[in-house]
């Protein structure tokens, strides 16, 4: 039996399945803080932030927080990332690489919290310095890209059903030019369902870093972005999961007959 166990455990491993391959959350910068270099994550390159905040006319900056104060809980440990930037003309961004360019079946998930839309806060998926995909805040929700489609009965509308809302945002690999992507929205009244869904083609270059951001947005906590729970897995193939449950039921009669 334990021969049995490790030869299924090497298997899972070598097909990559359900492999975990980055992970971040704000939990994990309770003890240092979440400043300009750190990096309490796995898979991930450090944290490059950046804002033009002053501190007279300009505010804009970062910090761990409870997301309840001023939107929906994605809190790990009490705390999520947070993201100020006030009045117009201020910014906040909040940049980072992955450990390594995403791939087919590469699967890129986290969670935002939003309450009022003024101003802009959002997300990009990025190759370099350029953005191939793009989510937005502001006077509504809306996604862009040069060549994103729209599945017919999403983005009909940025859905407030309270302003406590958690954001759920899929992004997936299908092919080395293409990637899927999902957005959800869910609040204290229950979930809103699908805000956006669809397909990004015509990727020329490596899915590399990505960027969170804030903008122009009025003081208070209910205009600030929270993030948090980051992680990017591995889809299996769906032959991975026909070889793995062949060999299982090879295995398990096997070990009948013994």
């Amino acid at each position: 039996m334990k021969k049995t166990a490790l030869f299924l455990s090497a298997l899972l491993s070598a097909s990559g399945a359900f492999a975990l391959t980055a992970s971040d959350n704000a939990a994990n910068y309770a003890g240092s803080g979440w400043t300009d270099g750190s990096n309490q994550g796995t898979g991930f390159a450090d944290w490059s932030l950046n804002n033009n905040g002053d501190g007279s006319t300009l505010f804009g900056g970062n910090f761990l927080g409870d997301s309840t104060s001023g939107a929906g809980n994605i809190n790990t440990g009490g705390n999520a990332f947070g993201m100020f930037a006030n009045p117009n003309a201020a910014f906040s961004t909040a940049v980072r690489s992955f450990g390594s360019a995403l791939g087919v079946n590469d699967q890129f998930s986290f969670q935002m919290a939003v309450n009022f839309d003024n101003g802009n806060k959002g997300f990009n998926l990025r190759t370099a310095g350029d953005s191939i995909f793009n989510f937005n805040i502001g006077n509504g929700g809306a996604v862009s890209s040069a060549n994103a489609t729209l599945n017919p009965g999403a983005g009909a509308g940025y859905n407030y059903g309270g302003n406590d809302a958690v954001i759920n945002v899929l992004l997936l690999v299908t092919s080395p030019n293409a990637l899927s992507y999902q957005i959800n929205r869910t609040s204290s009244q229950g979930f809103q369902g699908t805000l956006f869904s669809g397909e990004v083609t015509g990727i020329a270059a490596s899915i590399d870093n990505f960027e969170f951001y804030v903008s122009d947005t009025d003081a208070g906590d209910q205009n600030n972005l929270y993030f948090n729970n980051l992680d990017v897995s591995v889809v299996p193939e769906p032959g991975t999961y026909a070889l793995i449950l062949g060999w299982a039921a090879m295995l398990w009669i096997a070990v009948r007959r013994r």
